[in-house]
């Protein structure tokens, strides 16, 4: 299975649109300045790192080339980034600023609507309130 990207071609529908193409990887010579050689005779003895001259390569398709749905999908919008940076400033504080105390995976918990992981900061007035 190749990858896919999104093209706009007139499409066999009614309406035109978007059309799935697979990239194909392509050969080509790999670009590296071959600087220095090892030559002596003690030189010659030591490990080296060698690099395949030809090398595959698959184009990726610049962000003119995504639709609308796609870019919404993989980029974020201002509202979002704003969002995750409050989210993340809250998290943020409930470690004590510190990037050592950072919340692991198993220790959140799970969104049973969504699926995501959620930080136990945000449920700490839930639990506080039951109990």
């Amino acid at each position: 299975m190749g990858v896919g990207y999104i093209i706009k071609s007139p499409s066999p529908c009614a309406g035109g649109g978007t059309a799935v193409r697979i990239a194909e990887p392509m050969k080509t010579p790999l670009k590296w300045n071959n600087i220095s050689r090892l030559t002596t005779a003690t030189e010659k003895n030591l490990t080296r790192i060698r690099f395949c001259e030809e090398v595959d390569v698959l184009p990726i398709p610049t962000r003119h080339e995504y639709s609308n749905r796609i870019k919404s999908q993989i980029w974020s919008n201002i509202y979002e980034i704003e969002e995750n940076a409050e989210r993340n400033k809250v998290e943020f504080a409930a470690e004590g600023w510190n990037w050592e105390n950072a919340t692991e995976d198993d220790s959140m918990y799970i969104c049973k609507r969504t699926g995501e992981l959620v930080h136990p900061v945000h449920l700490e007035h839930r639990l506080d309130s039951t109990s």
